[in-house]
């Protein structure tokens, strides 16, 4: 949901995972699944690793994190 607190793998670093809040989704074609899947925008933690300030991830990549996860 938008404002969930989220983490989800890096692609080239599997040990480390970027977190953040969702901001927004979008319906995309996912090329490597074949079907149109939802993509989420995320507004990334300043202590995520990654050094953007924003980022896109695949629902089935993304996971619950932070306060009220389990």
């Amino acid at each position: 949901w938008i404002g969930d607190r989220i983490r989800w793998k890096i692609i080239n670093n599997k040990e480390q995972t970027d977190f953040g809040i969702v901001i927004g989704k979008f319906y995309a074609y996912a090329r490597h699944r074949a079907s149109w899947e939802w993509k989420y925008l995320i507004w990334l933690d300043p202590n995520s690793p990654s050094s953007c300030v924003t980022d896109t991830a695949w629902e089935f990549d993304l996971e619950p994190f932070g306060e009220g996860t389990v």
